[in-house]
C-alpha cells in the first residue's frame, strides 16, 4: 500500500509509525475498552455473586458445602459445551450482535436465579447462566486481534480483563450491602433473592449500550479516519503460522491448544475457588478463633484482596507488553498463585490469610493479558476466534471442578487444608506447562526478535 510504502521511505518512519499506533490505539482503546470492560463486570457480577449470597441462601435452601460448590461449578458446564459454537456464531454475525444478545439473556438468567427453590433448580439455573454468557471472554479477546497490533493486545485484554477484578473489588460490598440493607427481605423476597434480582436487570441495559456503541470491525468505524483505516489494514495481522486459518477445527487437534487448555483450566480452577469460597475461608478462619464477623464486614474484608489484584494486573500486562514476553509473564502469576494458596492453608492469624489470599488473588488475576498472546502466535484468523474460545472453554471447566472439589474435601475433612495444597499444585502445574519449550519466541510469533531500524512496519506488528 502507499502507506506503508511512505513509510518505509522516510527515515524517522519508525518513529512516526509508532506514534500513529499509540494515536489509534488510544482511539479505538478509549471507544471499546471501557463498555466491554463494564460488560465483563456485570458478568462476572452474575456469576460470582453466589459467593457471598451463600452465607444466607445455602441455609435458606438446605445446602451442603458440597452441594453448594456444585452449583458454583455447574455454570462452567453450560459454558463449556456453548462456548466454540458462540464465538462461530460471533464470526458469523458479528460482534455487535452477538454480544448484544449475550448480556440481555445472562442478564434475565441472573435475576430469574431468584426464584429457585432448592439445589435441583439452582443447578438448572446456573448451567443455564453459562449457556447465556459462553463466548463473551474469548469473543473480545478475538475482537481486540481485529483491532490492536500484536505489542499491545496484551495491555487492551488486561484492561478490559479489569472488569472481572473490578467485580471482585466491588461485588462483595455491594452484595454484602444489599443482604444488609434488605436483611428481612424485599417486596416479600428473602434478602439473597433480592440480591439476584437488583444485581441481574442491569445488565440487559448493558446489552443495549453494546449494539449503540460496538462495531464489528474498523473499516465500519465511522470514528476512524480513511489513514487510520489504512494503517490499521497494513498492520493489525499478526505473523502467526497462516496454516491453521484454512481449515479452523484443525486447531482442535492441535497439542499446543490442549496445553494452554490444561494450565488454563488449571489457572481457573484456583481463581474461581479465591471467588466462590474467599468469604467462607474467612469466615470460617474468623469463627475458629472466636470472632463472628457480620455479613457486611466478611464481604469487605474478601474485597482487598482484588483491590491489590485489580493495580497488579495493569502493570504486569503493561510489562508483558514493554518487554514483549509472554511465556514468562504467563507463569510467574500461576506461580505466585500457588504459593499464595498454599501459604493460605497455614494462615496463623487474620492479617497472615488476607496476605496470602491476596497474594494468590493477584496472581490469578494477573495471567491473562500475557496468556492470550500465546495461541496468539500460531493462530490466525478464524482459527484463532475457535483456538481462544477452545482454550477458553476447556480451561473454564476448572470453574466446575475446582469449587466441587473444593467443597466435597471441606465436608470430608472438615476444613480447607487438603483442598488449598492440591489446587496449588495445580497451579504450579499450570505454570511448567507454559514454560515447555514447545512455547518458546520464534521470529514468527508475538514475542518475535526486536526489528531493526530498517523495518518500520515490523516495528509496528511486533
Amino acid at each position: 500500500m502507499a502507506f506503508a510504502s511512505h513509510m518505509s521511505s522516510s527515515p524517522s518512519g519508525a518513529s512516526d509509525g509508532d506514534e500513529i499506533r499509540k494515536t489509534i490505539r488510544r482511539k479505538i482503546a478509549w471507544r471499546v475498552i471501557p463498555i466491554l470492560g463494564f460488560a465483563y463486570f456485570m458478568a462476572n457480577l452474575e456469576r460470582t455473586n453466589l459467593g457471598v449470597a451463600s452465607l444466607s441462601m445455602n441455609a435458606s435452601l438446605g445446602l451442603t458445602t458440597a452441594t453448594y460448590g456444585l452449583a458454583a461449578g455447574l455454570y462452567f458446564v453450560g459454558y463449556f459445551v456453548f462456548e466454540v459454537p458462540s464465538n462461530i456464531a460471533m464470526a458469523r454475525y458479528g460482534a455487535r450482535k452477538w454480544l448484544t444478545r449475550i448480556a440481555i439473556t445472562w442478564g434475565l438468567v441472573a435475576a430469574a436465579t431468584a426464584a429457585v427453590q432448592g439445589p435441583v433448580s439452582l443447578y438448572a439455573m446456573r448451567i443455564l447462566l453459562g449457556v447465556a454468557e459462553a463466548g463473551l471472554f474469548p469473543g473480545v479477546v478475538f475482537y481486540c486481534t481485529l483491532w490492536f497490533v500484536p505489542r499491545d493486545r496484551a495491555k487492551m485484554i488486561a484492561l478490559f480483563a479489569i472488569g472481572s477484578t473490578v467485580s471482585g473489588l466491588a461485588g462483595p460490598p455491594l452484595a454484602g450491602a444489599i443482604l444488609s440493607l434488605w436483611p428481612h427481605g424485599m417486596l416479600g423476597m428473602e434478602d439473597w433473592r433480592a440480591l439476584f434480582v437488583i444485581e441481574g436487570l442491569p445488565s440487559i441495559v448493558v446489552g443495549l449500550l453494546i449494539w449503540k456503541v460496538l462495531v464489528d470491525s474498523p473499516d465500519k468505524a465511522r470514528w476512524l479516519t480513511g489513514t487510520e483505516k489504512a494503517w490499521l489494514a497494513e498492520n493489525i495481522d499478526s505473523s502467526a503460522e497462516s496454516s491453521n486459518s484454512r481449515n479452523p477445527l484443525r486447531v482442535l487437534a492441535d497439542l499446543r491448544v490442549l496445553l494452554l487448555s490444561l494450565s488454563y483450566f488449571a489457572k481457573n480452577a484456583g481463581g474461581y475457588v479465591l471467588i466462590f469460597f474467599m468469604p467462607q475461608i474467612i469466615q470460617s478462619f474468623t469463627v475458629e478463633r472466636g470472632a463472628h464477623y457480620s455479613t457486611l464486614t466478611i464481604s469487605l474484608l474478601s474485597a482487598i484482596p482484588a483491590v491489590f489484584a485489580t493495580i497488579t494486573a495493569i502493570m504486569w500486562a503493561a510489562s508483558s507488553d514493554r518487554r514483549q514476553e509472554r511465556r514468562w509473564h504467563s507463569a510467574i502469576p500461576l506461580v505466585a498463585a500457588g504459593v499464595g494458596i498454599a501459604w493460605a492453608a497455614s494462615a496463623s492469624n487474620p492479617v497472615v490469610l488476607l496476605i496470602a489470599l491476596t497474594v494468590a488473588t493477584a496472581g490469578v488475576g494477573s495471567v491473562s493479558g500475557a496468556f492470550f498472546q500465546l495461541p496468539a502466535a500460531f493462530l490466525a484468523g478464524p482459527a484463532a476466534a475457535v483456538g481462544i474460545a477452545t482454550i477458553n472453554a476447556t480451561g473454564n471447566l476448572g470453574g466446575f471442578v475446582g469449587p466441587y472439589l473444593f467443597g466435597i474435601l471441606k465436608d470430608t475433612t472438615g476444613s480447607f487444608l487438603v483442598g488449598n495444597l492440591i489446587l496449588a499444585a495445580l497451579l504450579f502445574l499450570g505454570a511448567a506447562i507454559i514454560l515447555l519449550p514447545m512455547f518458546r519466541p520464534t521470529t514468527r510469533g508475538a514475542d518475535a526478535a526486536k526489528p531493526t531500524q530498517a523495518d518500520p512496519s515490523t516495528a509496528d506488528v511486533n
